[in-house]
């Protein structure tokens, strides 16, 4: 063969290699978002401040037994990004096994309106407040030993 037609043929190999790397890399942060940006391994969240989903990170001891104190104490805690500690914390020293796990923000709107954004209070006017009649749920019908 031509050496010309195999290095042509091995820079389009090595082209739609890279192309199909780049369209993975592509889909993972499409669908995960802001925590493909993420390493496995967060030991500390002050470094992601500019992630918008992620505000609160969870502090995770996978070795309680080789944790500090104060590790074993907080695990399975939430933290603010600005209130977390980086860990390893002083004393813990280079055997420390603590991470942060982010814990993303999934609402993409508010879910309820505030009452001071709502136009006009819509009182039912055939029955008026109903949040004080008896018998609205299934429960409210049975009549066992237990009341």
């Amino acid at each position: 063969m031509d050496p010309i037609k195999v290095a042509i043929l091995a820079a389009l190999v090595l082209a739609a290699a890279v192309a199909v790397v780049y369209w993975r890399r592509q889909v993972r942060r499409r669908t995960l978002g802001e925590l493909a940006l993420i390493p496995a391994t967060v030991q500390n969240p002050r470094q992601f401040l500019g992630l918008k989903r992620i505000r609160i990170w969870e502090l995770e001891v996978t070795q309680p037994e080789r944790a500090c104190h104060w590790a074993r104490e907080c695990r399975g805690h939430r933290f603010r990004v600005e209130n977390s500690i980086p860990v390893p914390i002083a004393g813990c020293g280079s055997r420390c096994s603590c991470r942060y796990l982010p814990v993303s923000e999934n609402r993409k709107r508010k879910r309820r309106m505030d009452p001071i954004d709502q136009p006009v209070i819509d009182f039912d006017q055939a029955g008026g407040d109903r949040r004080h009649i008896e018998g609205r749920r299934k429960e409210d019908q049975w009549r066992g030993k237990l009341r």
